[in-house]
């Protein structure tokens, strides 16, 4: 099953502005009108009930979603770029990578409402936009900003009612393909099952969500056997089946390390709510020692005690009362789960852009400058017409950038590089 996987998203980079004048006839000298380029798509996740693991990402890790069209003559806008919207199951933990490699939580998936997780490139502004009463003949106009790229680490852990608690071999495939169509696997050998199943259970006029999942050993809680991944998806059930195999060397002993190792993985399991119930009635030495085991359960369980159940998962004796238990428990506890396993808050509705830099630094003899909205701007300058870098040279004024420069020691003919373009002092 693929419950974990690293998302790689591209959202949409910004149409670029359009430089155009208008020329018609009787008005020769019409006046800038180049459009603005369109807005690049948004990336969302959204929650589709259908899916239930990850594979569909497994092996399409990298999403580009649609950029924004150009600007054009006439004051025509470019088209914005589609939106990208990727479905993931329910039950989905989004985290974002950061720089040096920690992740930072985004957002649970638990309906079908679109998070937003990578902004689209603004588009570039058409020469019409720096028209002044100074500067009536603009002929700048910017690139499309780049769209935001993300790396995501997705983690399902999935939603049901009832989780089953068992150490390996216990009998929690036979009882689950009893009471639901799951086509779990039976076999007679440890760690048969290998991943998570659901089943549907119907009991009367109600029905809840049955899950079985690799069974516990010792050490779970550190990932020995398949712990972490049981764990993981079990964390979500508003129940627990607490199963013990009757034919165990000590019941009670693996009851006690079962509730151990969920309350060292995670506080809130241990506090939920738990079924005793103790399978293979349908053996002699089982049925024997029903009353015995029942008492010494009962001890173990402390404050937690309830009654223990004895069932057969192979004949189906005592399921009936036992799915009864069930839905009583179940109709007794709030359907929502957050409140028995909270998650932290969303750190931001939205993802953040880099706030905008505005650098100098010198490096061989050149004045380096980073400056975004200078890089979209010289991008697409005609650097050999005099008129652009005039221009140019009134934005680096209005910003606030000759200053710095000036600051730095620039003097006429010095080079200065703006991303990949260099210009020349003056």
């Amino acid at each position: 099953m693929i419950d974990t996987v690293r998302l790689n998203i591209n959202s949409g980079n910004g149409g670029n502005g359009c430089s155009s004048f208008l020329r018609e006839k009787y008005r020769p000298k019409g006046g800038p009108n180049g459009g603005d380029g369109g807005d690049g798509g948004n990336a969302y996740l959204v929650g589709d009930s259908s899916l239930n693991t990850l594979l569909h990402i497994k092996f399409n890790s990298t999403v580009y979603v649609g950029s924004g069209g150009h600007g054009k003559g006439k004051h025509k806008r470019g088209a914005n770029g589609e939106d990208g919207v990727i479905p993931v199951p329910m039950g989905t933990v989004v985290y974002r990578m950061l720089d040096h490699g920690e992740k930072e939580f985004v957002d649970d998936i638990r309906n079908d409402s679109r998070r937003l997780v990578a902004i689209g490139g603004k588009g570039g502004w058409g020469n019409s936009r720096f028209a002044t009463p100074t500067n009536q003949e603009p002929v700048l106009a910017q690139r499309g900003e780049k769209g935001e790229k993300v790396v995501l680490f997705l983690e399902l852990k999935m939603l049901a009612d009832v989780g089953l608690l068992a150490k390996p071999n216990a009998g929690k495939s036979t009882l689950i393909s009893m009471c639901s169509a799951a086509k779990a696997k039976v076999a007679d050998y440890p760690f048969t099952t290998v991943e998570p199943v659901l089943g549907v259970v119907k009991v009367g006029e109600s029905d809840f969500v049955m899950m079985e999942v690799p069974g516990l050993l010792e050490g779970a809680h550190e990932g020995i056997g398949l712990g972490h991944e049981f764990l993981r998806h079990a964390e979500r059930a508003r129940l627990y089946v607490h199963l013990l195999d009757g034919l165990s060397e000590d019941p009670v002993d693996d009851y006690r390390m079962i509730n151990d190792e969920v309350m060292q993985f995670n506080h809130e399991m241990a506090e939920k709510p738990q079924l005793v119930v103790i399978n293979k009635l349908d053996v002699t030495e089982v049925r024997e020692q029903q009353e015995d085991l029942r008492s010494r359960l009962q001890e173990a369980m402390g404050d937690k005690g309830g009654a223990v159940q004895f069932i057969s998962a192979a004949t189906g004796e005592g399921v009936d009362v036992m799915l009864g238990s069930v839905v009583n428990a179940l109709a007794e506890l709030p359907k929502d789960d957050l409140e028995y396993a909270p998650v932290p808050e969303p750190m931001r509705s939205r993802p953040r852009r880099s706030a905008a830099r505005e650098y100098v630094s010198r490096e061989n003899g050149v004045f380096v400058v980073e400056s975004e909205a200078m890089e979209r701007l010289t991008a697409m300058a005609d650097t050999r017409d005099q008129r652009v870098l005039l221009q140019l040279w009134r934005e680096m004024r209005k910003s606030g950038l000759a200053d710095k420069l000036i600051d730095a020691g620039i003097e006429a003919g010095d080079t200065i590089r703006f991303g990949k373009v260099d210009l020349e002092w003056f």
